[in-house]
This record gives C-alpha cells, structure tokens and sequence, in this order.
C-alpha cells in the first residue's frame, strides 16, 4: 500500500452574474496524475512548506484546522496545509492571499505593471523552487493571510491506487483587486465555472473533485458557502474502491453521503 502524500487544495470562489463561480484548472494532457482533468487548485507540501520565519502561529493554526475535524492535526504539520494551500494557490492561479504593510487584503491595481511583473517573476521562481513562500513574504514585508482560508473537508486516495494523496481543502472568496490566472507549467487552462456547469460532461473530473462540486451546488453566492464551510464537521474521507466486470467503481460509505 502506498502511504498518501500530504497536500492542500484550495476551492477559490466568487459571485458571478448567475450566482456562485468556483475556480478550476485543467491539468495538461501529459500530467502523470489526472491527465487533462478539471481540478481545484493544489498539491503536495514541500519541505520548504515546513519552515517559515517569522515564526508562526502554528498553535492557532492547528487548532483552526482541527477544531471540526476528526483527524486533528499536529502544529506543525497544520502549519504547512496552509502555507502549502496559499503557495499553490498562487503558482496554479496567479492568487495571493497576503495582507500588506498597513493590514489590508494585496491589491494589485490593473496599472501597476511594476507589481503585477515582479509578482509574475516571482510565481515563476516559486514553481521552479528556485523561492520558499516564506522568503516570498519576508522579501516584500507581507503576511500571509491565513485567516482567508477556511477548512472545508480533508480526503485521502483510495488504498488501491498506485498514487495517493491525504489532501485538506480549504474554501478562500477571491479578493477583489486581483485576477486568477492559471499557469502554462502544470495546467493548460484556467476557468471560472458554477459546479453546475464544471460537472457538465464537457469538463473531466476526477470522483474527489466531482464530489466537491455537488456540495457546493446548493449555494447562490460565496458568503453563503463560507458560512456553510466555518460551521460543518470536517470527516476524514476515503472513497472505496471495487473492482467488477467494467472495471474499477469508486463510491464514498452510506454513513459518509452528504456528511462529510
């Protein structure tokens, strides 16, 4: 059996002109994980995700994310779910959840092309692991704003799978003065969709992903999720796996259905 890699996923939203929009990056046909699929924006941590100075709250952290849980987490280990889902969010989605000097959300003005290069620039040197995130927010005298992102579910792979992943979603409303673009490296397309229409058979998901969509289906716009999200129970999920006459058929528990 293969141990799962822990990773960290963010669900970044936004109201649209027809309610709640959720944005989605297609991994490239060549990815040996999910080739081509239409997946929320993450991945595994790095172990430069486990150091950051200034040190943090790691404490707060842990117990942000353990509170609804089942699975609490460890300090530490919370601490890099969440530097992890701030810098993926960024590489895969040109998204940073930062405050500045002054306490304020990162705006970046569509007339400062300064910024929006060295931001670029700096994206491109976190993907190549040439950057930690800590050194990112140290060199521009920001803070991570950890306090965006909200625990939403924790999945792991299935056991029968070659490559597993213990994953902890996190749900973050997109700030207003900035634009989600997805990068040209991992993904070949960035799109903001409603679940409704990412669960359209014209874009591939894969089960974990497809499952999301249906919980957040029943939302009309990004407040009401974030309400639903900072109040339910987080269950550690692991879809099971049969293998039959068409092959393999993954199905979540009865006593998971809806309540995860």
């Amino acid at each position: 059996m293969v141990e799962p890699r822990p990773s960290a996923s963010v669900i970044l939203v936004r109201d649209g002109t027809s309610g709640l929009e959720t944005f989605m990056v297609r991994r490239h046909a060549r990815s040996p994980v999910a080739p081509s699929a239409y997946v929320f924006p993450g991945g595994t941590i790095r172990a430069d995700d486990l150091e950051f100075e200034p040190e943090l709250d790691r404490e707060g952290l842990a117990q942000a994310i353990s509170v609804r849980a089942d699975t609490p987490v460890e300090p530490t280990q919370a601490a890099a779910f969440y530097v992890s889902a701030l810098r993926e969010l960024f590489e895969e989605a040109g998204v940073l959840l930062a405050r500045d000097a002054a306490g304020g959300v990162l705006n970046v003005s569509d007339s400062d092309t300064s910024l929006k290069e060295r931001l670029e620039s700096t994206r491109l040197a976190l993907q190549a692991q040439r950057l930690s995130l800590a050194r990112v927010f140290a060199d521009w005298g920001w803070q991570p704003a950890f306090d965006l992102l909200v625990p939403f579910s924790h999945w792991v792979t299935p056991r029968l799978l070659a490559v597993r992943f213990d994953t902890r979603f996190f749900v973050a409303e997109m700030p207003p003065a900035q634009a989600a673009l997805h990068d040209t490296i991992e993904t070949s397309e960035g799109v903001w969709l409603s679940p409704a229409q990412a669960l359209e058979g014209d874009y591939h998901t894969v089960y974990a992903t497809a499952q999301h969509l249906r919980r957040l289906s029943p939302f009309c716009n990004s407040q009401q999720l974030l309400a639903f999200a900072r109040s339910k129970p987080i269950r550690r999920v692991s879809p099971e796996v049969v293998e039959g006459g068409s092959g393999l058929s993954v199905f979540l528990p009865p006593d998971l259905v809806d309540s995860w």
